[in-house]
Order: C-alpha cells, then structure tokens, then sequence
C-alpha cells in the first residue's frame, strides 16, 4: 500500500519530471528521493516514470494515469484535516430535533433556528414534529433524536435518564361547552367534576396524565375520571369541546375562539405545563453542545417565563 510520503514524492517528481529539483522541493536527498520512488513502483507492480534517458524523464502511461488519480490527494487529505476539527468543534454535521406540535404556539422556533444556522451555517437541521411527548422521550433515549422540546408536567413525571432545561411555564385551563351546566360557575372544586364527561389524550400518548389524574380522584372520591372522547392535541381537544361532548384540559384560551361555545375556568389543581429542551445524558455530540449555549436567548411568545 503506498504511503502519504510517497505519494507527494511521485508527484513532485512528475511535476518536475527532474530529480534533483523534485529533491530539493522536497527538502530530502535524490537517494531518499529515489529509494522510495521504488518502493512506490515496486508496490503498485508497473514503472511510473520513464528513467533510460536521465536528461529526460518522462511518465509513462501508467504514471500518467496514477497522477490524474492522486494529484489532489494531498488537498483532499488537507480538506479532511479541517473537516475533521471542525467536526470536533460542532461546526459541521448534522441534528435530529424533535418538537411537538404545541411548542410551536409558544417558542419562536424558527428564530432559534435562524440563529443556528447564522453561527454554524455547515450543520444541517433535521426537524420532525412529534405527537406525544413521550414518543419523543423514546427517540432521545434511542438517538433518533438529539434534543427535543416538547411539555412535561408539574405532578411528578417519571424521571427518566434525560437533561431537562425549562424554557417556559404554562397555565393549564379547563374547557368546558358553553351550555354545560358547569360553565355558570366561576370558580370551580375537584368535587365538581367527579360526574363530567372528559375528552383526554390516548393513554400512550399521556399516560402521565392519565395516571396522575386518576390517582387524583381516587384518593378523594374512590372514584376515577369518566372518559368518554379521545383527543390528541389541543386543537383537536377544543373541536370537541365545542361540540359538547365533555371538558377538556387546554394550555390557553385561543383568541379567536367564540365564547358561545366554549368557555374556560381555572383547573381545581396545581396543574402546570412545563416547556422543557431535552436531550440524553449520554450523547455527546459537539453539535448538540453547541445548540444548547443557544437555548437560553430561544424566544418565547407568551406565557410565564420561567426558564432555568
């Protein structure tokens, strides 16, 4: 197998075609110079340059042919040199995100993206809008993805073996059909909603949710929530909300929405949606180190800001 040496000594002496030019270019000896010309030859089992008249060296056809192949090599292995440390700084390569669909309401995202993109113009964005915060748990954990910013809850969600920044505190509210006999009062108890009809998440899109609030009502009422519409996402929560088939946890009152339809009231609990950037402990990738210097200027659109 030729070497790097030797390689750059035969290109020098087919741009030169004079050995002792080829030499001193080379700050070696015309005997070094020669020895390992014929290693080279000897390796590759064909003569590169025609020797029989020392006042005229010329390549033959497997020569010319070896230096079209390998007359960038040593620019490419430069280039490579670079690409290599900028790779180790995070300055070029790749990162899976994951978001889930209602960060987008609340995080301008793709200023944080620009900004990315502005300061490490060589790393490409890979995006993918996930449904269910658990389900991107599960690709942090398996590297699919890199970082995602997706909600978790304030009542205990199990802790996993993922990095959490906090990035943005929301109130959750109760949706309830405008003609529902509940939506009269304004300031609502537990014990209220123990015989409502509640429109939540599938239980593997939430299962947190699910759990807390049935541990909730059992321990006061014996008694678990009556689920009787399931919904993923918030939209999809208040489409159903508005066609009075039950109440429904939302994070905020859209502005356009009629309050003919639907009303809302704050949640008889210390209920709160966290906005949280994570990532998995464990990977280390430069250009996620470098994502996450960025996170604390990552701008919010409203809610309570309650970053780490």
């Amino acid at each position: 197998m030729a070497t790097i040496r030797q390689i750059e000594i035969f290109l020098q002496l087919a741009r030169t075609l004079h050995f002792a030019r080829a030499a001193e270019k080379l700050h070696i000896t015309q005997a070094a110079l020669s020895r390992e010309l014929l290693k080279l030859e000897e390796d590759l089992q064909c003569r590169l340059l025609d020797r029989s008249d020392k006042w005229n060296i010329k390549l033959t056809a497997a020569g010319r042919t070896y230096f079209e192949q390998v007359c960038d090599l040593p620019q490419k292995l430069e280039l490579a040199g670079k690409n290599a440390q900028r790779a180790h700084r995070g300055e070029i390569g790749m990162i899976s995100i994951a978001v889930a669909s209602m960060v987008y309401e609340h995080l301008h995202l793709e200023e944080f993206f620009r900004k990315m993109h502005e300061k490490y113009p060589d790393v490409k964005l890979f995006i993918r809008d996930i449904q269910g915060s658990p389900v991107i748990c599960e690709q942090l954990l398996s590297g699919e993805a890199d970082i995602g910013f997706m909600a978790v809850s304030n009542y205990g969600t199990p802790k996993l073996d993922l990095c959490q920044q906090q990035l943005m505190e929301l109130d959750v509210s109760l949706a309830i059909p405008a003609d529902h006999p509940l939506a009269v009062k304004k300031d609502l108890e537990l014990k209220d909603l123990v015989n409502c009809n509640f429109i939540m998440p599938p239980r593997n899109r939430a299962p947190w949710l699910r759990g807390y609030l049935e541990k909730v009502f059992f321990d006061k009422f014996h008694t678990y929530p009556r689920v009787e519409q399931e919904a993923l996402g918030i939209q999809a929560t208040r489409q159903l909300v508005s066609a009075g088939l039950g109440i429904g946890l939302v994070v905020k009152p859209m502005a356009n929405d009629d309050p003919r339809c639907v009303v809302y009231r704050k949640m008889p609990l210390d209920f709160k949606r966290i906005i949280v950037a994570a990532w998995d402990q464990n990977n280390q990738s430069q250009v996620l180190k470098n994502m996450l210097k960025l996170l604390p200027d990552l701008p919010r659109k409203n809610g309570t800001d309650k970053s780490a």
